[in-house]
């Protein structure tokens, strides 16, 4: 069984390039599933996944390396599930020291012939302010999170190419090439079949199968003020109208919310919405990139009722994230009249990173 360790920043793409994947591997006869991973235990990423019919395990609370076992459990589950060809698992995008902590541990102790192969996902627009020492979206902690991940790739995929400009994308791509040349590089545009294509393949026959990287040197204590600088909010409301036009408040909302946080000037890692009335699903992502706009997958319908699943880590204190998004939904509800219920809720600075294993 091939395991396909996908990590890499926050808003990078990596969900979106997994759901192609999956799609593609289908298509040739090969059976495929997913084990997601993020800081809460609401993630929109499961339900998207698994609302296109994907099979899909999560690790919720905690990153891979801290939470090992977990991930060890979930890709056995899927194993007797659904017996896969290849298991992609998606590391949480502020996660690091992948090779220690997760790939070596998966050889040694995993009881199956097994392949891991590391790629780590890159916006090649944060890769260009890398670079080339222009003004950083993060604080400094921050950077060196994302610094470390693509330190430590195996393969190296420089994605949402198609956001960059033929001129500057040339541009850009020599600098990586010189700065990563010891590694294997992919541009792609995870919306184009023929770069996920060339994904697939490259992992397939990624030699010597075992992570050839080596493990990090890595300042734990800053990776872990890193972390804690990017708040975690999770919840779950349900939007009640009588003219049928909860899609429209929904979507609003979502607009409201990231709006607000921009205003405020609040860095956004990542920024996900998730739109269900439980026939369709629609989800909207925004992150801090230079020009970055809001991507939508799925599509979205009328409804009179529907559920919207909030998943955000920003830079910010949490209490001040809970308090802006509780704003805007208070807002919506008195300017429509509609109805707005509040589920489960989670908001807080995740803790520090203490892996189960770490194999240097």
């Amino acid at each position: 069984m091939d395991i396909f360790l996908v990590g890499g920043f926050l808003g990078s793409g990596k969900t979106t390039a997994i759901a192609q994947a999956v799609a593609l591997l289908r298509i040739e006869g090969k059976m495929a599933g997913v084990v997601t991973n993020d800081q809460g235990d609401q993630l929109v990423d499961t339900q998207f996944l698994r609302g296109s019919a994907i099979a899909v395990r999560e690790v919720t609370g905690s990153c891979f390396c801290c939470n090992y076992g977990e991930l060890e459990k979930s890709i056995r589950c899927l194993a007797e599930e659904i017996r896969p060809d290849v298991v992609f698992a998606e590391s949480v995008g502020s996660c690091t020291d992948l090779v220690a902590t997760v790939v070596r541990p998966l050889h040694r102790y995993y009881e199956e012939d097994i392949r891991v192969v590391l790629s780590v996902f890159a916006d090649v627009r944060s890769l260009a302010l890398v670079l080339f020492k222009q003004e950083p979206v993060f604080r400094d902690n921050v950077d060196y999170i994302f610094e470390k991940q693509l330190e430590e790739a195996d393969i190296l995929v420089v994605n949402k190419m198609d956001l960059m400009g033929d001129a500057e994308g040339a541009v850009v791509g020599r600098a990586i090439e010189e700065a990563y040349g010891d590694k294997v590089i992919l541009y792609q545009n995870s919306l184009d079949a023929a770069d996920i294509r060339r994904w697939i393949d490259t992992v397939r026959d990624f030699e010597p199968g075992v992570s050839r990287g080596k493990p990090l040197e890595i300042d734990y204590d800053r990776y872990g003020a890193g972390e804690a600088e990017l708040a975690w909010l999770d919840g779950e409301i349900g939007i009640d109208t009588s003219g049928g036009n909860a899609v429209k408040i929904g979507t609003r909302l979502v607009n409201t919310i990231h709006e607000r946080i921009l205003a405020a000037g609040y860095p956004i890692g990542h920024l996900k919405f998730l739109l269900s009335d439980g026939h369709w699903q629609q989800k909207i992502s925004f992150t801090s990139m230079p020009g970055g706009d809001g991507e939508d997958e799925g599509a979205g319908g009328e409804a009179g009722r529907i559920v919207l699943l909030i998943n955000a880590r920003v830079q910010a204190l949490p209490v001040t994230l809970k308090e802006m998004v509780s704003d805007c939904i208070l807002a919506l509800e008195e300017e429509y009249g509609c109805r707005i219920t509040e589920g489960r809720w989670d908001s807080r600075a995740p803790g520090y990173p203490r892996p189960t294993y770490r194999m240097s």
